[in-house]
């Protein structure tokens, strides 16, 4: 951008892919009686690792370990390590941590074989809860989401209505976290809206996160 004779570079504003939507102002207060409430979770870091990552490195750099389950999710310090395949996880943590994120797993993992890339502008995150959530992303949904396959502390990647998805389920709500691509979520908004109009959708505020810290360094054995 050119002011006078100077060109400067515009400050970066980040934005929601669903900012267009206003869904602050769709909230409802009491989603108590709901039997399908969404909520756009904004900015959420988001970090990939690949490759051959000490587990116990890892913890020890940002308090979180990396779970070598297939297809679950390790929480710790205010983050989730999800499982996405043999030597691949998913970092998320709050807003706006992901360059300390990045930063204290690239100093932890220094000369390993691994890959670290802040995937955080590439994703957004809708979480899909109430009684018929399960049923609703059912409907568009391969997998086998039924309570006693697919519970809490589970993720699988897969697809919702052809859209590529990263699901986790939460709680016994049931919630679940959906990851999918920015260009994309408008569209998987639009779909479960539709899909559970029949039982009645509310929109949520986001819940609240707290702030990531690194954690503190033991002192070296003297």
């Amino acid at each position: 951008m050119r002011k006078g004779n100077v060109y400067v570079v515009e400050t970066y504003l980040r934005q929601s892919p669903l900012a267009h939507r206003a869904l602050d102002a769709q909230v409802t207060e009491n989603t108590g009686d709901a039997a399908l409430v969404l909520t756009e979770r904004r900015f959420l870091a988001k970090v990939n690792i690949r490759g051959k990552a000490d587990s116990d490195a890892v913890k020890a750099a940002i308090g979180v370990a990396l779970p070598s389950e297939a297809n679950t999710v390790a929480e710790g310090n205010n983050l989730c390590a999800l499982w996405l395949g043999p030597n691949e996880w998913l970092i998320v943590g709050p807003p706006s941590a992901e360059k300390n994120i990045e930063e204290s797993l690239n100093e932890a993992l220094s000369g390993a074989s691994v890959g670290i890339v802040d995937v955080t502008e590439g994703r957004t995150t809708l979480r899909v809860s109430g009684p018929m959530a399960r049923d609703v992303i059912a409907m568009g949904c391969p997998l086998d989401l039924h309570s006693r396959i697919f519970g809490p502390g589970q993720c699988a990647q897969s697809f919702i209505s052809r859209s590529p998805i990263l699901i986790y389920q939460v709680d016994d709500t049931p919630s679940f976290d959906i990851h999918i691509e920015r260009s994309q979520s408008d569209y998987l908004w639009t779909w479960l809206e539709t899909g559970g109009a029949h039982y009645g959708v509310v929109v949520a505020a986001e819940p609240e996160t707290t702030n990531w810290r690194r954690p503190a360094r033991r002192k070296a054995e003297s």
